[in-house]
């Protein structure tokens, strides 16, 4: 009775993965391209960003690159299109419509391509993973709908193995603007979704200091100024 129970279990955490909706993480196809470049500066980043309780600036928007599939009118720094060292995780949620911060980690993490170490010789261009890998979607099933992004961080020499860790430590990241699927496919329900085309190509954050930060920095130099006054 015991082995039939743990069969009976087994089979249906089996059927309970095998209908989770899927995501390919595909970043190049027809309609679209997604880019990931490093930090612009503050200068240069117009969009606020927050997630994980850490917030930042980044430059978001297709790239301006005539020879990606839909460039457009985003111009990012010359020559910062992520090389290697850096990985890329699918963030989603059951449902659609949520916030960036309402979505999680799911599936394989991924790293990005230098067009200079091999790959598809097609394209020519950094800041792609040209990964043909699938993400499951936690808590999903197929033909239900979720909300999907692009998280993107330095892995430090593949050391760092999440966005959280990343965070954490210093290391620079990044998040993509958030794009819906209506209906997930997957196993038993033919293949696995694409990336939305709403998804941008994006740059990692620009951190301003911390307010307490900025603060020492204005005491200390007032401190260095009224010392000087007296020794006048």
């Amino acid at each position: 009775m015991k082995k039939a129970l743990t069969a009976m279990a087994l089979l249906a955490g089996a059927a309970s993965v095998y209908s989770q909706g899927q995501v390919s993480l595909v970043d190049y196809g027809s309609t679209f391209s997604i880019q990931v470049f490093s930090s612009q500066g503050l200068a240069a980043s117009t969009t606020s960003v927050s997630y994980g309780g850490f917030n930042g600036q980044e430059e978001m928007g297709q790239s301006a690159n005539p020879n990606l599939f839909n460039p457009g009118t985003t111009s990012y720094a010359a020559g910062s299109a992520l090389g290697t060292g850096y990985s890329v995780q699918l963030l989603a949620a059951t449902g659609t419509g949520d916030a960036i911060s309402a979505l999680s980690a799911n599936g394989p993490v991924v790293t990005t391509w230098y067009a200079a170490a091999g790959g598809d010789p097609t394209t020519g261009f950094n800041g792609l993973w040209l990964s043909g890998a699938n993400a499951s979607i936690s808590g999903t099933s197929v033909g239900g709908g979720a909300t999907v992004a692009i998280a993107a961080w330095d892995n430090e020499g593949g050391t760092v193995g999440s966005l959280g860790a990343a965070q954490t430590a210093g290391d620079p990241w990044g998040v993509s603007t958030t794009g819906n699927i209506a209906s997930l496919g997957g196993p038993g329900g033919g293949t696995p979704s694409t990336l939305p085309n709403s998804i941008l190509s994006f740059s990692l954050v620009s951190t301003t200091p911390e307010p307490n930060t900025i603060a020492l920095g204005i005491i200390g130099a007032s401190a260095f100024l009224m010392r000087l006054r007296r020794k006048q």
